[in-house]
């Protein structure tokens, strides 16, 4: 059977749609997944720049977070079964880590990894999904369970256990930073301060959050924040950071650096200098979430206050149209762009 798949055969240029053959055979922990929805998410924006360097997979299929229907499993036990309706995350679940798909095309084997959605078909390793139980009025935001939210929610939650006392400053008002300040805000959190260098002052009005511009650091709401996080990735936003990070407060790198950047920190013995000052840099671990034991409350946190949850897809383009959508997530336009398969 063949299927359309949007596929990066080289860095820095768009995607291209083509036909691929699913293979005959599935291998152990292998599962055939009929793609409903998918969105795209700012770590495809770096893939295709090229952000962590060269990229030795090309040509790939592309997408980590999804929605879709079991449609094929292999013969070897498996935790799924036909017609199963599923999430698709990056992060490993429960299962067998089965070995990455690839495809045959036209233009020769193209290269796929444990999971990858923007196409129709997908074979998906069996710890990349975990099942749900489908409800037509989650449909919009099911794929943002694979990704965006579960990992935003795992950051407060899990890695830096934020509390109502805290005030947060996040640096990047893109899929992750914004939904990242939705969480908190539902947490309770009364200062929430997100920077960007893209005036995204109108789509966090309707969130309820507090924008500044890069280059109005002047006007953020206090000088010092117990908790600061970073999800540009730019230096120059960590070394600031640092600096706006309050006594015993942390730093959460979660955006990546391009690859040789330099970064420096100013007055590093405010990272020793306890019990006076006791600053800590960490690196997120994607928020550490556990699909198969934490999505059941974040659905919950969903259920709860999904009218806010909605407003995060703005714009939905189908699968001809993803580079489309993919200049509208660049401009700033959009928290995340969901595309219908």
């Amino acid at each position: 059977m063949n299927f359309k798949a949007a596929v990066l055969f080289k860095q820095k240029t768009k995607l291209k749609i083509v036909k691929l053959k699913i293979p005959e055979k599935l291998e152990k922990g292998q599962i055939l997944v009929k793609i409903i929805n998918a969105a795209i998410c700012g770590a495809q924006i770096g893939e295709i720049d090229g952000v962590k360097g060269k990229d030795r997979w090309l040509p790939h299929c592309m997408g980590h977070e999804g929605f879709g229907k079991v449609v094929k499993v292999p013969h070897h036990h498996t935790k799924f079964k036909v017609n199963d309706h599923v999430i698709l995350h990056w992060r490993q679940s429960y299962g067998h880590n089965a070995r990455p798909a690839s495809y045959n095309s036209k233009y020769g084997i193209i290269n796929a990894g444990n999971v990858t959605t923007f196409q129709e078909y997908a074979i998906i390793s069996e710890n990349r999904l975990t099942k749900i139980n489908y409800s037509k009025k989650f449909l919009k935001i099911y794929p943002l369970l694979g990704c965006a939210i579960p990992t935003s929610w795992g950051i407060l939650n899990k890695e830096i256990k934020l509390n109502k006392k805290d005030n947060l400053l996040i640096f990047g008002a893109g899929g992750i930073g914004i939904t990242i300040g939705i969480i908190a805000k539902i947490m309770g959190i009364k200062c929430i301060d997100l920077i960007d260098n893209k005036n995204k002052k109108n789509l966090l009005k309707k969130f309820g959050l507090n924008f500044v511009k890069s280059k109005n650091l002047k006007k953020l709401s206090i000088k010092n924040y117990s908790k600061v996080i970073d999800t540009t990735g730019d230096v120059k936003n960590i070394e600031k950071g640092f600096d706006l990070t309050s006594k015993n407060g942390f730093l959460v790198l979660v955006g990546q650096p391009k690859i040789n950047s330099n970064l420096l920190i100013k007055n590093p013995l405010r990272l020793f200098n306890s019990p006076n000052d006791n600053i800590k840099i960490i690196s997120s671990d994607g928020g550490m979430f556990n699909p198969d034991q934490d999505l059941k409350k974040i659905f919950k946190m969903i259920k709860d206050n999904l009218p806010v949850f909605k407003k995060i897809i703005s714009h939905s383009f189908n699968l001809n149209n993803i580079n489309k959508a993919i200049r509208i997530l660049r401009k700033g336009k959009s928290i995340r762009v969901g595309i219908k398969l």
